[in-house]
């Protein structure tokens, strides 16, 4: 069992040797081959359809980082085909948090992503002409069709396909969550290809992100060429956003005021908003520290031999504070530290590019360690579960428990390492856990939970272990650290 016998005094990562043979607790649907799943699909689309061909074209307007694109970008493939609609390719919407310029071939391979959906759902890379000239050359003039959050099936095939087959176009933006995680078994097999076939970075990122990977296992070497990634959310935003207190004092408390007030104008000052720093801590809504992640992984076993990528943006006062990390684990490394400033230069000033090499970094580790919720562990957690035969691989701490933990001035270090076992334990189960539900929800969505619903398109990635699908990197130095 992966994360097994960790009180063993021997090196952590053996003890994880049984984990590239482990097998799934849950009985799987039996892979079906794509033609199945085309016919399939076909069937459906001319049974719902009163007239051969298209009902229009849909164009979506994706919003926020990269990972909320990549929720909206597999929303739209669905919808478009529930709608029998031609796709146009999802525009980026410049974020005014991230901000992102990029655009979707900037992030994605635009023919990898039209080619792997034929047979599903049509895309293009605009409109025809005709359509154009209606709206003066200017997709913005196409009126936009606000869509509730979570709509349904029946919403969609009610409200929103009449206008579609009126108009033969529709812009809807935003398409964050726009669409009700609980579909058709059909629709859901589109979240599935769009996410885990469709979906390839673009050929700057695969490249890096190659490198990157191949670095991380010739630097841990060690420990057999596997490493652990740990998402630290510790930036000054969410620092910020969480309205925690930490060392600072009130000089910090001053600049986090202003910083605030900065991002996101008055939000914080609303009457109705109250603020409790230290409620926020024992609620384990703030972001852990460096240090805090350090002495948790510590406690948990890993040693100093244990090599560490850190997926993140400009740690807060980082000096400052990854100064204990880096002494508890020598071996630790980012993406700055493992590529060069020339390798790096192209993605400067690209949240969402920097983001997708730490996601494939992060993707193929023998452990990822998430420290804060988001779009980016909930994504990366089921990526990881569709590739590793449903275990996620992933240490997701409970956070209150391990605020009371280490506030405990009196727990001796052995009480403390107990209870860090136990948490480890828990994530180990957690991590094969499949939600025993009838419907899917926010809490137990297909990018977080893809089994069984994906595991007709598995036995091509598992056979073979490739990022082609997902990240379109490495295969030989995986297969040689089996």
């Amino acid at each position: 069992m992966f994360l097994s016998s960790i009180s063993s005094k021997c090196c952590f990562f053996l003890q994880l040797s049984s984990v590239w043979k482990y097998k799934r607790r849950v009985k799987v649907q039996k892979p079906c081959p794509n033609s199945t799943a085309r016919n399939h699909f076909s069937m459906y689309r001319t049974s719902i359809m009163e007239s051969p061909g298209s009902s229009g074209y849909l164009i979506v307007d994706a919003n926020g980082g990269l990972n909320q694109q990549r929720s909206a970008i597999c929303n739209a493939v669905a919808v478009a085909g529930l709608l029998n609609a031609i796709l146009v390719i999802p525009r980026f919407e410049l974020n005014s948090v991230w901000r992102d310029p990029s655009q979707f071939g900037d992030i994605y391979d635009e023919e990898h992503f039209i080619n792997n959906l034929k047979g599903y759902v049509n895309v293009v890379r605009e409109l025809p002409e005709a359509l154009m000239e209606r709206y003066d050359q200017n997709i913005s003039n196409i009126p936009n069709f606000r869509v509730q959050a979570w709509a349904t099936v029946n919403y969609y095939l009610g409200v929103v396909l009449p206008i579609l087959r009126d108009q033969r176009v529709i812009r809807i933006a935003p398409f964050a969550n726009r669409l009700t995680m609980n579909v058709p078994s059909h629709i859901q097999l589109l979240r599935c290809i769009t996410n885990y076939k469709a979906l390839k970075f673009s050929p700057p990122i695969s490249s890096l992100a190659e490198k990157l990977v191949s670095r991380m296992i010739e630097r841990s070497s060690m420990t057999g060429g596997k490493y652990v990634s740990v998402h630290l959310r510790f930036e000054q935003d969410m620092v910020a956003f969480s309205c925690c207190v930490y060392e600072g004092g009130e000089a910090e408390k001053l600049k986090m005021d202003s910083f605030r007030e900065q991002e996101w104008k008055g939000k914080f000052k609303r009457k109705d908003r109250v603020i409790v720093p230290a409620l926020n801590r024992i609620e384990g809504k703030c972001p852990l520290t460096p240090v805090e992640v350090g002495l948790m992984l510590r406690g948990m076993g890993f040693d100093n031999n244990t090599s560490i990528y850190i997926a993140s943006g400009k740690i807060y006062q980082a000096e400052k504070h990854l100064a204990p990390l880096q002494e508890m684990f020598p071996l630790l490394y980012t993406k700055e530290s493992l590529a060069t400033p020339d390798e790096l230069a192209p993605f400067e000033g690209h949240s969402s590019k920097l983001a997708a090499l730490d996601y494939t970094v992060s993707l193929f580790s023998e452990v990822f360690v998430t420290t804060q919720g988001g779009n980016f562990p909930q994504f990366l957690m089921g990526h990881r579960r569709f590739l590793f035969n449903g275990h996620s691989k992933t240490i997701k701490p409970d956070k209150r428990k391990l605020v009371v933990l280490l506030q405990d001035m009196d727990i001796s270090w052995k009480a403390f390492k107990d209870e860090m076992e136990v948490m480890l334990a828990e994530s180990d189960r957690k991590g094969m856990m499949v939600p025993r539900v009838k419907k899917f929800n926010r809490k137990t969505s297909i990018y977080t939970y893809p089994l069984p619903e994906c595991a007709c398109l598995q036995s091509s990635n598992n056979s073979t272990f490739r990022l082609t699908e997902g990240a379109n990197v490495l295969n030989s130095h995986h297969e040689s650290t089996r």
